[in-house]
């Protein structure tokens, strides 16, 4: 298992996941990632507007994709 971070890009502004999650793979992690987004986007008061982008993080920091949550269009990097 490995550790995953999720921070999320709002309104200009980094949330940092300082706490992460474990995962037996990437896919997992991505596929996590693309869940905190979807419930993101699915929350009634959610401002689709405001930029906002889960980023799923390895373990050393490096970026292995990101989901724009505005509108719930999929855009991996």
């Amino acid at each position: 298992m490995r550790r995953y971070y999720f921070p999320i890009f709002h309104n200009g502004e980094t949330q940092a996941d300082e706490v992460g999650e474990l995962f037996g793979s990437a896919e997992l992690a991505v596929q996590y990632g693309a869940r905190v987004a979807r419930d993101i986007a699915s929350d009634p008061e959610y401002d689709h507007d405001a930029g906002t982008v889960v980023i799923v993080l390895d373990a050393s920091g490096a970026e292995i994709a990101r989901r724009s949550v505005r509108g719930g269009r999929k855009r991996w990097g």
